[in-house]
């Protein structure tokens, strides 16, 4: 059975938690590891563009999802798309 765990974090200095599995976590994390940027600061910027009719954990779930996905089929294309996977998930989750 998978294990669901809730991390503190800080939105616009507000504190708040989100509840994952690990393996939601672990790809989160290695999001911010491989953009080089702060779980909170990744949470913060999610927060900012997502869609108001969704809440902030199943946000950031649909941006990791989205994240791998481009990040996969821009390496499957040959097109000249200069756009970054973390930018072309920003956008779609809005």
């Amino acid at each position: 059975m998978v294990e669901l765990t809730n991390k503190v974090i800080f939105v616009n200095n507000h504190k708040t938690s989100i509840r994952m599995a690990k393996p939601e976590w672990d790809a989160f994390e290695s999001i911010c590891n491989q953009e080089n940027i702060s779980r909170n600061e990744m949470i913060e910027m999610i927060n900012k563009h997502k869609n108001d009719n969704l809440g902030l954990t199943c946000s950031v779930r649909l941006f990791s999802l989205i994240y791998f996905y481009k990040l996969l089929t821009a390496n499957q294309t040959s097109n000249n798309n200069t756009s970054t996977p973390i930018f072309e998930a920003i956008r779609e989750i809005s």
